[in-house]
Formats: C-alpha cells, sequence, structure tokens
C-alpha cells in the first residue's frame, strides 16, 4: 500500500523535465495548393482559430452548383403540377367510364398517366433531398481544406509557406498545448510509496525562469526499470497564465510549496 507523502521522511529533490501537456502534428486531409498560412512560429493560437487554408476555387464553385440544386423548387413543382392535372383527368373518365360515356380502357389509361406523374414526383423529390446531401458533402470538401486549431497552443514549427503543393497527411503546422504542463519524473526506487496520485509538490525550473510552482501528481508508474533503478512520475502544472515556457529542466521538490 502506497504511504501518504506527509508519513515519510524528507526526500532529496530529483530533477526533472516541464513539457507540453499536449503536441499535434496538423496536417490537410486532403492535397491541395496552399492559399494562406495565418500564423508562424511561436504564435499564440486559441481553439477555434483559422490556421492555413488550401486553394478552394473549385470546391467552392461546386458548393454553389450544389446549393443552387438543392435550393431549386421548380422540378418538384412542376412534377406536383403535372400530377394535380392527371389526377383530375382520371377522376373525371373514372366518373364517365362508369356511365359508359367512355371506354374502360380509356379511364384506365388516364389512371396510368397519373400513376407515372406520381412515381415521376417522387423522384423529383428524392432527387432534391439527394441534391441536398450533396451540397452538405461539398461543404465539408470545402472545411478539409480549412485548418482549425484543435486545442489553445502555441505554435512551435511551420513546415509550408503560401505556393507549396500540400501532399494529404503531410505534416503542415505543430501545435503545443502549455497552458497546462507535463512534469515528467524518474526517482529512484526507494522513494515509491512516498508519493502517490493527488499529491502536489513543488517544481523548481532551472534559471533564469527559477521559482517554486504547484504541481499535481496524475501518474506514478506500476512498472519499475530495473536497469536505472527508477520508477517514473507524471505531474500536471497549471500554466494558465503563460508565465512558464515548455522544455525546462527543472528540480521536483517532494514537499508542496511553501
Amino acid at each position: 500500500m502506497p504511504v501518504h507523502l506527509a508519513a515519510q521522511q524528507v526526500l532529496d529533490p530529483v530533477l526533472c523535465l516541464v513539457e507540453p501537456s499536449e503536441t499535434a502534428e496538423l496536417s490537410f486531409p486532403v492535397e491541395g495548393l496552399v492559399s494562406a498560412v495565418h500564423v508562424s512560429r511561436g504564435d499564440v493560437v486559441t481553439k477555434g482559430d483559422l490556421l492555413a487554408e488550401l486553394d478552394t476555387t473549385i470546391e467552392a464553385i461546386k458548393v454553389e452548383r450544389a446549393r443552387a440544386r438543392a435550393a431549386n423548387p421548380h422540378q418538384v413543382a412542376a412534377r406536383q403540377a403535372r400530377l394535380d392535372y392527371l389526377e383530375g383527368q382520371a377522376e373525371r373518365a373514372e366518373r364517365l367510364a362508369e356511365n359508359r360515356a367512355i371506354p374502360a380502357a380509356q379511364a384506365l389509361e388516364a389512371r396510368l398517366e397519373a400513376d407515372v406523374a406520381r412515381e415521376e414526383l417522387a423522384s423529383a423529390r428524392m432527387d432534391r433531398e439527394l441534391a441536398e446531401i450533396e451540397a452538405r458533402e461539398a461543404d465539408l470538401r470545402l472545411e478539409q481544406k480549412r485548418m482549425i486549431a484543435p486545442m489553445s497552443g502555441v505554435v512551435t514549427e511551420r513546415s509550408l509557406t503560401v505556393g507549396e503543393m500540400h501532399e494529404a497527411q503531410t505534416h503542415v503546422l505543430t501545435l503545443a498545448r502549455v497552458d497546462r504542463l507535463r512534469v515528467e519524473a524518474f526517482p529512484p526506487i526507494s522513494y515509491y510509496g512516498a508519493v502517490a496520485v493527488g499529491d502536489t509538490l513543488t517544481v523548481r525550473p532551472e534559471d533564469p525562469i527559477g521559482g517554486n510552482y504547484a504541481a499535481v501528481v496524475t501518474v506514478v508508474d506500476q512498472v519499475f526499470d530495473a536497469a536505472t533503478g527508477t520508477f517514473g512520475l507524471r505531474l500536471e502544472l497549471d500554466n494558465s497564465d503563460l508565465v512558464l515556457p515548455a522544455g525546462l529542466r527543472c528540480d521536483l521538490i517532494f514537499a508542496p510549496p511553501s
């Protein structure tokens, strides 16, 4: 059973490393010509920001065409009008056939024409529904050429510039989340049991940053590294004010900040 930190003797600090809590290598899912890159290395972005774009000239035309087809009511209206007319004709023909004013075959032919018109109306409605689906698909294809920030963070790498040809899935930007930082440390096995998930420890970054920062233990490895005689610790450090840069070496002190 792990023993709570407070019950243990004072432990010597161990070396640690402050890293971004998340790192994402961003790419477009489709190929195309880069038309705009709105960020550079070092820029701070917010989740939802537009980062880069591929040329959308052809896709924009397809979207307009699909929306026009989806919004066009005329084919359905024409089929409906034809059905209403032929339905009336068929009903009149059936009444006349009942009174023996016209042959029954003529009434049957009028009814068949009305039935065909009904199917044509159903087909026109289906075509319009398909056009609406195609319009949504065209919108999605257009969105695939816009790169949106999946999280808030800092741009750490930019691999393409305007005018270059992008191949699908090729890395374009690297985004690191730094509003919450991850601290990794590997204390000796003798420290095991002296710290538990949820404990608050102190992180002291290397100079010239310095200072003492509270970090909460999120992972205590249950598998040791026999070769080095250590086990892994992971902590989370709140950096919502973006004071600390990532990539720092640090000392991990096994006590809360005083």
